[in-house]
Formats: structure tokens, sequence, C-alpha cells
């Protein structure tokens, strides 16, 4: 019996300590909020559009071919570095040869002929003479000399004919060398190859198409970033403004440039207009890589020294405030204010401020009960049990 009774006394007592300790805890969880402040100072505030694109050198040239034939030799890959004039490939220059000794043949022939034709008009000229000198002396048929004019007259049209078969032989034959010539392609431009299309033994048909064997960028050292900017970002950028970008590859590496050209051409999708702002960088390390994809931030304004505070305090909210008072705030802000709280009495109390420059992370303000020094709400500590999460906006 007794031994019951100490197992019940044992049992109270924890439920006692229990009882205690969740008191204590509920009492702990119950007490005010503990704020976060940020202490409001003058900065430097810069308003940025960002966007994504593409690094890209600045001019990129593809290299064709322009006769068909078999490619026989290939003298670049990947990543060659080329210089104006240098040779990169050669197709088989077989069948141009055996051309242009055919046009040779053709050549000889046609002017073999003219010089035959040269002697047989000299022939008929002097025929021609004679008869003319007869049919005067009253000595042969007028029908006879007029035949002898005919025959001349023919014979040097004839020569024409040839002479112009001539030409036509020496015009065939430079075409050929010219196509023999081409047989050898060569770098238009001082680069880097970036792209290959083609392998020996590769048949090319330049027939219906000229065929792009090889890209070519002109200069890597000197880069662009081809951008996709929408219409409503688009009215504060101009020419010159600076411009910062981080690539995938290095996204701990900021690298700098500036805006080169707002192209006017528009690009409508899904009724959303954009236009291409092509910004200018130097890739002096050769970090960049053409086709990498660049998140650019082009700073479109500046002011500094101005007084700012973070965007977390114009979105923070008091837990549990009245509802009430946020209906009336609501209703006073203008366009273009917003609200901060300042702590008075240990109670957050609602600032209307103006706003100014803003950009990802912070926000001018402008208010007369807002000065350098002064304390404002940002959040909540994370101690705090019943931190609230991010509220509305309460500004437009």
């Amino acid at each position: 019996m007794w031994k019951n009774k100490k197992i019940i006394l044992i049992i109270a007592a924890i439920l006692v300590i229990i009882s205690a300790i969740s008191y204590f805890i509920i009492k702990s969880g119950s007490k005010e909020p503990v704020y976060e402040l940020y202490t409001v100072k003058p900065m430097t505030i810069q308003k940025y559009v960002t966007t994504t694109g593409t690094a890209n050198p600045i001019n990129t040239i593809s290299v064709g071919a322009q006769v068909s034939g078999i490619f026989s030799k290939l003298y670049v890959w990947y990543n060659s570095v080329v210089k104006k004039g240098q040779l990169l490939a050669e197709i088989d220059p077989a069948p141009f040869l055996q051309k242009i000794d055919q046009d040779k043949a053709n050549l000889g022939s046609a002017r073999a002929n003219v010089l035959k034709q040269k002697a047989l008009l000299a022939y008929d000229r002097l025929t021609y003479a004679r008869d003319k000198k007869l049919w005067e002396e009253n000595l042969i048929a007028h029908a006879t000399e007029q035949n002898a004019y005919s025959v001349y007259l023919q014979d040097k049209a004839q020569l024409k004919f040839l002479e112009d078969a001539v030409n036509a032989s020496k015009a065939q034959l430079g075409i050929d060398e010219t196509n023999l010539s081409y047989t050898k392609i060569y770098a238009p431009v001082n680069g880097v190859i970036i792209n290959v299309n083609v392998v020996v033994g590769q048949t090319v048909a330049s027939t219906f198409q000229t065929p792009s064997l090889f890209v070519i960028g002109e200069d890597l050292k000197e880069m662009e970033i081809y951008t996709t900017t929408n219409e409503a970002d688009l009215g504060g950028i101009k020419k010159g403004d600076k411009a910062s970008f981080t690539v995938y590859a290095y996204p701990d590496k900021t690298f700098w440039g500036y805006v080169h050209n707002i192209r006017i051409n528009p690009t409508t999708v899904s009724g959303v207009v954009s236009y291409n702002v092509t910004i200018y960088f130097k890739n002096t390390d050769g970090l960049i890589l053409p086709g990498m994809t660049a998140i650019p931030k082009i700073y479109v304004s500046e002011k500094k020294d101005v007084l700012g505070v973070p965007n977390s305090a114009l979105r923070f909210i008091p837990p549990n405030e009245n509802k009430e008072i946020l209906d009336n705030l609501s209703k006073k802000i203008k366009v273009g204010e917003g609200i901060v709280w300042v702590l008075k009495n240990k109670k957050p109390e609602p600032v209307i401020v103006k706003l100014g420059i803003n950009n990802d992370t912070d926000t001018e303000i402008i208010s007369k009960d807002i000065k350098a020094g002064t304390e404002v709400i940002t959040g909540l500590k994370l101690n705090y049990q019943t931190a609230a999460a991010p509220g509305r906006r309460v500004f437009f």
C-alpha cells in the first residue's frame, strides 16, 4: 500500500515539474518582439536594369567555298589562331587542272584557226584585186568580179568570228584559273576559328548555295553581349551607360563594359516587345568564350550621398498590427510614397516617406522625420517565436 502511494507521489511531482516547464516556455514565447534595426545613413544608389544575353565576337565571319569538290587538306581546327591570308584548307585541284589543260588546248586550236583564216583572207584579197582589174579592162564578166568580192568579205567576217573565239577561249581559261585559285581557302581576317564544318574527304557542292566551312571570330579580345531588353526597361538605357555582368562559368567574378548600341529593330513574342541592346567589353584575359550566357546589369542612373534604407524596411509590417491602422495608412500614402517603421517607446510607429531612386537592395527616402542616424525596422529577430511571414507591400 505504501509502495503504491509512493509511486503516485512521484508521478504527481513529475507532472508538476512538466507543468512548470511548460508555463515558463509559454511565458518566454509571449515576450515582446525583438526587432532588427537599420541605421539610416548617406549612401550611393545605382539604378540598373537586369537582363540576360549571349557573349559574341564583335565580328563573326563565315568562310565558304566558291567551287565544288572534295576537300583534300585541312590546315586548321577549332580554336586555331589565324592571320589574314593564311591557308585554311584545300579542295582537290585535279579536276580544275584538267579543265585548264583543256582550255589551253582549245585556245591553241582557236589561234591556229585564226592564222589559217588570215592566210585564206590574204589569198582571197589578192584574187579579188586581180578580178576587179580584169573586169575594169573588160576581160572577165562582172559576175566573176562580184563573186571574188563576196568570198573576200566572207573570209573577213570568218576571221572576226575566229578572233572572237580566241577571246572566248582566253576568258574561259581565265575563269578556270580563277576557280583553281578558289580550291585554296584563305582566312579573310585575323581571328580565331570558332567552328569547323568540314573534314578531309568531304564533298562540297557550291552549286546551290555557298556552304559555311569555317566561322572565324575576328578578335576575341574585344567582344559584345547581345541582350534582349523589354520596352518597359528600354526608356532609361542610353548608349555609353556602364554595365557589369557575370557568367555561369565564373559566378563570383564581375566583368565590366558599356552599352555600345541600341538596335531599333523590335522583336515581338506573345505580345511582349523587346529590343536588342549590345554591351561592349574587353576580354583581355580570354575568360569569356563565344556563346556564354551573361547576366548583365545596365546602370541607367546614380545618386550619391542620399539617405537610403534596405528595401526590407519598406516591406516590413509589425506583427498583429491593427488592421484599421494599416487600412488608414494605405489610404494616406500617394504614388511615389512608402512607409517605414521606427521604434518609439519600444513600439513601432509608421512614417510616410517619399521614395526616390531604387534598385534591388536599397531605396532612397525623403522625409523631414527621417534623418541620418535614425533607426528603422527591417524585420524581426529570428529568435522571436511568432516572427511573421513577409507582409504585403504598403506603398505603390
